[in-house]
């Protein structure tokens, strides 16, 4: 279990005492949807939802990347097996009852004022619901049991490990980790939709967005490999990101405005923003821009261009992601 500590001017070192959240639907529930981007690129909705079993969905929502709805089940223990059957009901629910969720987003006047704030088009967004639902668990920690199960199960479930610390300054402090499964299973074991280029034009993306994309998928794959960094791109559902254990670094997002028109964004995980022209680095494009609320710098391209002036961000969206520095 991790610990944190502060070293003061002096040299001492002082403990931060762990403040727990004090329950589960009152505490913990009200710091996620006030909070909502440690859970990542996503919208929350609503709280407490009462299914026709007299079963509460915790929290639910939208994933702004995958496009599909999200069900975020928060626990205030260690979290083992146990979860498994209680979960099962609600993604079954979610999953054969859109409508329902559609029916409860369009009449939230508050929900859809933050789509239009987000910049994100409502029919676009109805249309997510009814995709495949992923369930986010949340929660101090979690058992092996339940790390190594999760991989074998056909819906996707991501854990996200939540700590919380109170500083001398009556200030809270976060801790969040996304534990890994620690053993490695056999290849192919989670029945997952395949997407590739050809897939992504059945479903009516336009053959410039697709050959935009891949210009720039190739010119990655190639610095990447000349720089010795360790990253897997991994084709989804309008998007491709590159990811190292699960965690995104950048992406390549084909889905922006629509599926026929629109440019192809280039979005990395950064710590603060960019400004192209004081870095010096010269590269055709649309437009910048830089979202302060999920720490995510973008360039938006209309057409093939060489991006080998964007290796430094590449290298940093990587040191940032996971704090390994690559030597030059």
């Amino acid at each position: 279990m991790a610990e944190l500590y502060k070293i003061t001017s002096n040299g001492a070192i002082v403990e931060i005492k762990k403040s727990p959240f004090s329950d589960e639907p009152k505490d913990l529930e009200n710091f996620i949807m006030n909070n909502e981007k440690i859970l990542g690129n996503v919208a929350l909705l609503n709280h407490q939802i009462i299914l026709p079993n007299n079963k509460r969905i915790d929290i639910w929502g939208v994933d702004l990347l995958d496009w599909r709805p999200i069900i975020v089940e928060l626990k205030n223990d260690v979290c083992g097996l146990e979860i498994i059957p209680q979960i099962l009901p609600y993604y079954s629910f979610m999953k054969t009852h859109p409508d329902s969720f559609k029916l409860n987003a369009s009449s939230n006047n508050k929900f859809i004022k933050k789509l239009q704030d987000l910049g994100i088009d409502k029919g676009k967004f109805l249309k997510g619901l009814e995709g495949d639902p992923k369930v986010i668990l949340v929660a101090p920690g979690f058992k092996d049991e339940l790390l190594n199960t999760t991989d074998f199960i056909t819906f996707d479930i991501e854990s996200i490990q939540i700590s919380r610390y109170e500083s001398d300054e009556n200030e809270y402090l976060v801790s969040i980790d996304k534990p890994q499964i620690p053993l490695s299973p056999p290849v192919a074991v989670r029945v997952m939709e395949d997407w590739d280029w050809e897939k992504y034009e059945r479903e009516g993306i336009s053959t410039k967005k697709i050959g935009i994309a891949k210009s720039i998928k190739e010119q990655i794959d190639h610095l990447i490999r000349a720089e010795g960094i360790d990253l897997q791109p991994i084709f989804r559902k309008f998007y491709i990101p590159y990811q190292i254990e699960r965690s995104n670094v950048f992406l390549i997002n084909i889905g922006y405005t629509s599926l026929e028109t629109g440019d192809v964004l280039l979005s990395f995980k950064l710590e603060k923003n960019v400004d192209l022209n004081n870095e010096g680095i010269k590269i055709e494009n649309t437009k910048t821009e830089w979202s302060e609320k999920y720490a995510e710098w973008s360039i938006y391209f209309s057409k093939n261009v060489d991006i080998t002036p964007l290796l430094p961000i590449i290298k940093r969206s990587y040191e940032h992601v996971t704090g390994v520095k690559i030597e030059d």
